[in-house]
């Protein structure tokens, strides 16, 4: 490419091809990725907490509480924690938020 030159002013090819190409390439950006959409379906929290549920000495020793526990404290930070549902995508409840804060 000659000094003083737009690039597609250039006699060179590979710069018409660099020029076509960035011109020509958009990145689609994605709100949810594709393992997230399918969270319902494949996720450990769905599943887990049927099972779970079903036992209660089984929950204790994976959230270090009661059932009963983890719902009173759930009540208590269910209203303040709530999420709003997007069109484009679907918020964590707070069921699963504080399950996951328990378990960590």
């Amino acid at each position: 490419m000659l000094a003083g030159r737009l690039p597609w002013e250039s006699d060179d090819s590979d710069d018409e091809v660099f020029l076509l190409y960035a011109v020509g390439s958009k990145r689609e950006g994605k709100w949810v990725h594709e393992l997230n959409v399918k969270s319902r379906e494949f996720g450990e929290f769905h599943h887990l907490m049927k099972q779970l549920r079903q036992d209660e000495v089984k929950f204790k020793e994976y959230f270090r509480m009661s059932s009963n526990q983890f719902e009173q404290l759930l009540s208590l930070i269910k209203g303040d924690d709530e999420k709003k549902e997007v069109n484009y995508r679907e918020s964590v409840s707070a069921e699963e938020r504080l399950a996951l804060c328990l378990t960590f």
